[in-house]
């Protein structure tokens, strides 16, 4: 795309072409596990354990979802952590 394109995009069409940019690259990441994968068993068959590998425990898709639930409540406590802390000093101005 040209720099022209872009700029006349909408927020809205930007942020979609960035979402499935993130896409794409997932799809890429999943593909290469797939390679790997084949390349492996190809090389050496099932290996010492006999047990082919499957793509998503070689590459677990990133949902989107926060990980932690409680994120806000961690950066709180880390925000209060942070007052106590200056709070042992005494500045003049």
């Amino acid at each position: 795309m040209l720099p022209n394109d872009i700029l006349s995009m909408t927020h809205k069409e930007f942020s979609i072409i960035c979402e499935e940019n993130v896409e794409r690259t997932y799809d890429e990441n999943e593909r290469e596990a797939a390679y790997a994968i084949m390349y492996a068993v190809a090389s050496r068959g099932k290996g010492k354990s006999g047990k082919i590998p499957t793509v998503s425990e070689l590459y677990k898709r990133p949902t989107g979802e926060i990980e932690s639930s409680n994120k806000l409540e961690d950066m709180v406590e880390k925000q209060r952590e942070a007052k106590e802390w200056l709070s042992n000093f005494e500045f003049e101005g």
